[in-house]
């Protein structure tokens, strides 16, 4: 269990926890957006899988957890665990983007996962497939751009439950070693 603490600061020298809430796993990062919270965790109740989680802050004696999506169906891992910057929240679209790997009944999977930011909601929606781990997405005019180390890819979620690769750009890898050869 992780406690969610809403911290009094009015009086800097002495500060006073006004409010908590325990939630089942932690958080890793919390983004603030007005009287909500979004955060990206891991939720342990059931396997340890990444999941996102809005709160409800507006009181601070009674924080509440409006919603949570866990990811994948058992097992699951995000470098946004680990890098913020990995952690896509993007309000005025209302929707997050996370990257994540973990297994599925059907084997492996890489994937970022869409989800609808509502005001007092999470829905998750449609993923795109990686064939290599996912680092990083965006969202740039009507399209999602998703990257790992092996490709970007430009995605149209017009559908947000069945978003289509449109264009798939293979990347070089690091090179950090050169062998003469001859």
């Amino acid at each position: 269990m992780d406690p969610l603490w809403i911290v009094d600061l009015s009086d800097p020298k002495t500060p006073l926890i006004a409010g908590e809430l325990q939630v089942p796993g932690w958080s890793t990062y919390i983004q603030p957006l007005g009287d909500r919270l979004v955060a990206i965790g891991i939720n342990d109740t059931n396997d340890w899988r990444v999941a996102v989680s809005l709160f409800d802050v507006h009181d601070p004696a009674k924080p509440s957890l409006l919603s949570k999506v866990p990811l994948g169906v058992n097992n699951s891992w995000s470098e946004a665990n680990n890098d913020e910057k990995a952690f896509s929240v993007l309000p005025d679209s209302g929707l997050i983007l996370v990257p994540y790997q973990g297994y599925e009944t059907n084997g492996y999977a890489s994937r970022v996962q869409l989800i609808d930011l509502g005001a007092d909601s999470l829905k998750a929606r449609g993923t795109i497939e990686h064939s290599f781990q996912p680092r990083r997405a965006t969202l740039h005019n009507d399209r999602i751009y998703s990257i790992s180390g092996k490709e970007l890819l430009t995605v149209d979620a017009a559908n947000r439950d069945t978003p289509v690769v449109r264009s798939d750009l293979e990347l070089s890898w690091s090179v950090n070693r050169v062998f003469p050869l001859g």
